[in-house]
């Protein structure tokens, strides 16, 4: 008898179902769905860890900025007046300087940004160039910004190498000194001794004046006898760093600082028994002012970024130290306000802005910095728009306030930052040189 077998293979392939078209197509949508998903969470984390990364490092930045800052601070004014009493006021002289104008070196002061910088660290080369390494970069002056300066010696060792800060007294013979013109107009000024001096020196003659101890930087350049057998004497005016007529110049300077009255003057008795102290070296860096301003620096992309830069000038000879130093990145507005104590009181009394302090003559009576720091995203972020202004907290005491920051739009030259993230940092360093003058 035959029997009828079905086979094996051909019933299982009869019981096989595969996907219809239909139901291709909706797992197929499912999981574009699913993987748009995935990518839109994953742009988004990515697009978030960007925003934080950028936050973190202007965070990080800034604040590290904020640390420098301190530390500079926490040394103006230190050893300014040498190894004795503080200078009320120093006044200096730089024929490399537009108009060559004596000025005045504050232990804390602020310009208006962009100032000429040098750009020379060769010896020797004082003249201040027409063009700025980085605050010209951008053009067109920044709004709102200022240029900080902290001036101080890095070492209390600022005297000759044998450690000696001998005083050199200014004698009675001031008025017959060479031509009979006396220290005003030819700059010389006779001492008892110049043991120790040296041609190239950097020198600091105090002049006790008006109730203020008025400090003058002073070039050693010549040195020889006297018309007087009993002194010797020091000259400066063959020197690139002071005035060719001798101190008159500096009239003007000392009517604004209050240690002249208006119309008032110098006159060659005013330098006897003034105090004149060997610095050493011109060439030494020991006395120094650190330069905090907004630089534009070049990025791989073929554009530029803010950054606030740091730089180091010989105080003695208005030299480059270094190069400039970038330090924080983002950085488009650095303002500041200086608390003033008027009436002696011990603490601050008012904030006033710089050029409030001179007119004021309030530049002794500084006693403390209030710093804001304007900082913008590195990256720009096409979904946001900034507002048209940032604003600045400002303190209660005083009439000096905060400038707010405009944020520039691409017209007129100046970049476009309109879509980038702000955010400002505020802080206060006591300036301890002022508060404990030595």
């Amino acid at each position: 008898m035959r029997h009828l077998s079905t086979s094996p293979s051909l019933s299982a392939a009869h019981r096989q179902h595969g996907l219809s078209l239909i139901e291709l197509m909706v797992a197929l949508v499912i999981g574009l769905i699913f993987a748009i998903a995935v990518l839109l969470v994953q742009s988004s984390l990515t697009k978030q860890n960007v925003e934080m990364s950028d936050v973190m490092q202007r965070d990080t930045q800034t604040r590290a900025a904020l640390d420098l800052i301190s530390r500079d601070l926490s040394n103006a004014g230190f050893m300014l007046g040498g190894a004795q009493s503080r200078c009320s006021v120093l006044l200096a002289y730089d024929s490399g300087i537009g108009g060559s104008q004596p000025f005045a070196q504050y232990p804390v002061s602020a310009a208006s940004q962009p100032l000429t910088l040098p750009t020379s660290t060769a010896a020797g080369s004082t003249n201040y160039p027409s063009i700025t390494p980085d605050p010209s970069a951008y053009g067109t002056k920044q709004q709102f910004t200022d240029m900080l300066f902290f001036t101080g010696a890095t070492s209390a060792l600022q005297t000759p190498g044998n450690g000696n800060p001998t005083a050199y007294v200014v004698q009675n013979s001031t008025t017959q000194a060479a031509n009979g013109q006396g220290a005003l107009n030819s700059s010389e000024l006779p001492l008892a001794s110049t043991a120790g001096l040296s041609v190239g020196d950097a020198a600091l003659l105090r002049m006790p004046l008006n109730g203020k101890l008025v400090c003058f930087r002073v070039p050693i350049a010549d040195i020889g006898p006297s018309t007087s057998p009993s002194s010797t004497y020091i000259s400066s005016s063959s020197s690139s760093l002071f005035p060719s007529t001798g101190y008159s110049p500096f009239n003007n300077q000392l009517i604004a600082a209050g240690a002249l009255p208006p119309g008032g003057s110098l006159t060659n008795p005013n330098f006897v028994q003034s105090r004149l102290t060997d610095l050493g070296p011109q060439t030494s860096s020991n006395v120094q002012t650190v330069v905090y301003y907004i630089g534009q620096y070049a990025n791989a992309g073929g554009g530029s970024y803010p950054v606030l830069v740091r730089a180091v000038l010989n105080a003695q000879t208005d030299m480059l130290v270094s190069p400039p130093v970038p330090v924080a990145a983002g950085v488009v507005s650095l303002q500041a306000l200086f608390g003033v104590d008027e009436s002696n009181s011990g603490s601050v009394t008012n904030y006033l802005t710089w050029p409030a302090v001179v007119s004021g003559k309030y530049t002794a009576n500084v006693r403390s910095v209030l710093f804001a720091l304007v900082t913008k995203s590195l990256q720009n972020d096409p979904g946001y728009t900034a507002p048209t202004t940032i604003a600045l907290p400002s303190p209660s005491l005083g009439p000096a306030q905060f400038t707010p920051y405009t944020v520039p739009t691409g017209i007129g030259g100046l970049p476009d930052y309109s879509h980038n993230h702000f955010s400002v940092i505020e802080s206060e360093f006591a300036v301890r040189n002022q508060l404990w003058p030595h």
